[in-house]
């Protein structure tokens, strides 16, 4: 397997329609890999830390190619994006040299590029010169762990499972990556259902509260931040977003807490919120600054936070997802420093926990069941949450539209979508509740993934997930639904479109 090969199917996946005809892309690819374990450790992303952001990757590229920088930045703004810029500045090959080896390849991918004086830029300068410029695309995308080209951890599971068949245990996504996977069905080796630190746990899922309680249950409150898995071990600490991403450096300044616990051997279940200067929650939006920006150090200045820990998964070499949760509880307890632990509301009903968590600016409260096991990647009613009466959905962006007034710039209407079998239905659009930064980010990530054109409408591929909010749903006579004063709650960077809400939960909410 060479780079070129590797950078001929990346370029099949990101000209494929929808995510099915992807994996199959992927399922068909498995069978002529030489060594499919790197390739598939690639393809999910599952790949350690280089230190390179895009600022320092345009810099250092330049100075490789032995182009101005400018130049570089003018091409990655006509085709808005820097390694498809890079590609159409170096369309034919650079040399008639054999392909590099994916072995070589997925070592070049993670070098460490934290400083100029190690050899790693000069390895990835002489790697480099002996590219062409597809190849360089598909390590520009990959260098900077932005593929671009639709494709998930999850897609890549499914796309083992097309490969495999019925043999393939769905059971193995929630504890093992796709190259471990594969290597286990090949060998014919039975894999251990269980979580070790530093394997991705899919976080347990809520439902919204109907009015049915648990028969053993407590109560906490619900933070308006983003979920979080935070693995220890030892001195080395490892921060998942709710999808798997690596996202330590985002939160140097929890993942350098050295009073959490005594414990080093742990994995921990939590959310990160954003606090004004007074330590009061903040608005949602503002951790946005944490998870986009380039200046890491300065955006902890800007973007205080707070982490709260709700449950534990693991400690000290022994699972506790099969434990339920008042076991798993106790061991919190005994475990994380009180300041870190979330609020419980054991000695107040329902009424009086919901009104407290609210009055305090938090977005609800949750209800446990006690007696229940951890549900790896489930929704179910062993954990519900209970919000203020609107009607909250995640949907997907399916088409924008330029704004007016001093917003014609950009993007300032969109239309959203729902889940439906195999495909999306629209539910109507959404354009109030964006700040003006939303909708730059907005503008210039969907710009990147426009599918057609027509009567000044950009139609976009299914990538980008919103949170919105609404008084209620409606349906027309000719069954088209409408949302009744949408506003955006959050742009869920945290969520894929598989995420989503489905139609049967628009037709359940009329």
């Amino acid at each position: 397997m060479t780079l070129m090969k590797l950078a001929r199917m990346c370029e099949a996946i990101e000209m494929a329609n929808g995510s099915n005809r992807k994996q199959e892309i992927i399922s068909e690819s498995i069978r002529s890999f030489s060594n499919p374990n790197i390739v598939l450790d690639i393809l999910s992303e599952q790949l350690e830390s280089n230190n390179i952001g895009v600022k320092k990757a345009r810099i250092w590229l330049a100075e490789m190619l032995e182009v101005f920088e400018d130049e570089v930045i003018a091409s990655e703004n006509i085709w808005g994006d820097l390694a498809e810029g890079i590609y159409q500045m170096v369309l034919e090959p650079n040399t008639k040299l054999p392909s590099m080896s994916i072995d070589s390849f997925s070592r070049l991918l993670s070098l460490d590029c934290s400083s100029k004086n190690n050899t790693s830029f000069t390895i990835i300068k002489e790697e480099l010169s002996k590219m062409t410029g597809l190849e360089m695309k598909w390590f520009v995308r990959y260098w900077l762990r932005t593929p671009r080209n639709g494709i998930s951890s999850s897609n890549v599971y499914k796309a083992l499972k097309i490969h495999f068949g019925e043999g393939y245990n769905v059971k193995y996504n929630n504890y093992h990556s796709p190259s471990a996977i594969y290597s286990s069905l090949v060998t014919n080796t039975i894999l251990k259902e269980k979580s070790s630190v530093g394997a991705f746990i899919k976080p347990m899922l809520a439902k919204k509260y109907d009015g049915k309680l648990p028969e053993n249950y407590t109560i906490d409150t619900k933070f308006d931040g983003n979920r979080y898995q935070l693995h220890v071990s030892n001195d080395d600490v490892i921060i998942f977003n709710r999808t798997g991403k690596i996202v330590t450096e985002q939160f140097r300044d929890i993942a350098t807490l050295q009073d959490i616990s005594l414990c080093k051997d742990m994995i921990l279940d939590c959310e990160i919120y954003p606090i004004n200067v007074d330590g009061s929650p903040a608005e949602h939006k503002k951790l946005a600054t944490r998870v986009h920006s380039k200046n890491k150090v300065q955006a902890m200045i800007d973007c205080p936070v707070r982490m709260v820990v709700f449950d534990i998964l693991y400690i000290n070499g022994k699972s506790l997802i099969e434990e339920p949760y008042h076991i798993r509880l106790s061991n919190l307890l005994a475990t994380i420093d009180n300041k870190y632990i979330t609020e419980f509301f054991d000695s107040l009903d329902l009424i009086q926990s919901y009104n407290i968590a609210i009055n305090r600016g938090f977005e609800g409260i949750m209800i446990k069941d006690l007696d229940a096991p951890y549900a790896i990647g489930k929704r179910n009613n062993s954990l519900l949450k209970h919000k203020p009466p609107t009607i909250n959905l995640d949907v997907v962006i399916d088409s924008a539209k330029y704004g007016e007034g001093n917003r014609f710039e950009v993007f300032g209407s969109f239309g959203i979508s729902v889940k439906h079998e195999s495909g999306y239905v629209n539910v109507g659009s959404v354009g109030t509740g964006f700040s003006y930064e939303d909708l730059i980010r907005l503008t210039t990530n969907l710009k990147k993934i426009v599918d057609r054109y027509e009567k000044n409408i950009f139609y976009v591929l299914p990538r980008i997930v919103l949170e919105v909010t609404c008084d209620l749903i409606s349906q027309d006579a000719d069954g088209n639904f409408g949302l009744r004063f949408p506003r955006l709650v959050r742009i869920r960077d945290d969520k894929f479109p598989a995420d989503i809400n489905t139609l049967d939960d628009i037709r359940n909410n009329i």
